[in-house]
């Protein structure tokens, strides 16, 4: 009974993600002005574009039903954050760094935040609220934080975003993105291969390495809430963490769009699909390792029926 609840919960998510995504796709170019230039393929465009929503769906189904048992405003604000933030807004930070080189405008950016956010909104609120409607009779508890406990976490996230998370980006980016000759041409319009000590160097210069000390600390503060919640899991909250932070993002890059080239896209997926699982394991054991599940007061509020 239980997993044919899981599956429902999954397809009603898959169409309730398409249609706020698309939604929210005409509201973005409605609100910014942006005229985003059609796709070559748009019914391969549509195609992908149902798989990708299909993948995202089922991740947000699993974690979704791995937190049911908490309830509160605080559990559907972090679990409605983490889903926008990890899939679109850090994605977007990146292409708006990265903008001269891939040709897209600004406003052509926030029309997709702003599209990424009605979908994540109305997807995760509607998934909390279908979980908690299969799951009525089943005890609630009230998701309470103490911020003041997460003082021992502090130098380990400054480690994290200054040093373990530009180390992988830069790492992953220089022994797979940079390895395709047609990617550097696409970037930089050469096809010179500096070498890694070259390259890691120059991230200072041009200021990425800083750029991603920014995204890790913005990746960590809305993981915190959603790994905690997890904790209880075993070795299923480090894969389900994992995944979500390998494929949200990544998954994005199989929807064809006029900016980016299909050879491009898919050496960004490997990359970033790797090099972000790798990051969601580390994550996970480092606030594991300094906040301990005493950090949530889930015993401190009981509330049964549906939240």
């Amino acid at each position: 009974m239980k997993s044919f609840k899981f599956i429902l919960l999954w397809i009603i998510l898959t169409l309730i993600m398409a249609i706020a995504w698309s939604m929210g796709f005409l509201a973005g170019e409605g609100i910014t002005h942006a005229a985003t230039p059609p796709t070559k393929d748009a019914s391969k465009a549509f195609v992908s574009f149902l798989m990708v929503c299909s993948v995202n769906s089922f991740l947000l189904s699993v974690l979704i039903w791995a937190t049911r048992k908490y309830s509160g405003l605080l559990k559907i604000t972090a679990l409605i954050l983490y889903c926008f933030v990890i899939q679109f807004f850090l994605t977007q930070m990146e292409t708006l760094f990265f903008s001269d080189s891939i040709g897209i405008e600004n406003n052509q950016v926030a029309s997709i935040v702003i599209a990424g956010f009605i979908a994540s909104f109305v997807t995760v609120l509607a998934g909390i609220l279908i979980a908690n409607a299969f799951r009525r009779r089943e005890p609630k508890t009230l998701y309470v934080m103490h911020l003041l406990d997460w003082r021992p976490l502090i130098l380990p996230l400054i480690i994290l975003a200054s040093l373990v998370y530009p180390a992988i980006y830069l790492t992953f980016g220089h022994m797979i993105a940079w390895q395709n000759e047609n990617l550097r041409i696409y970037y930089t319009h050469s096809s010179e291969l500096n070498s890694f000590l070259t390259q890691f160097g120059g991230s200072f210069a041009d200021g990425i390495y800083f750029f991603q000390i920014l995204r890790g600390l913005i990746w960590v503060a809305v993981s915190i809430p959603v790994i905690l919640m997890l904790q209880n899991m075993g070795a299923k909250q480090y894969l389900l963490v994992a995944a979500l932070s390998s494929l949200l993002p990544a998954s994005l890059l199989f929807i064809p769009n006029p900016y980016m080239p299909e050879e491009i896209a898919m050496t960004h997926f490997i990359e970033t699909a790797t090099s972000n699982f790798l990051w969601g394991l580390i994550m996970t054991y480092t606030i594991n390792k300094y906040l301990r599940p005493s950090t949530i007061t889930s015993n401190q509020y009981s509330v049964t029926g549906n939240q």
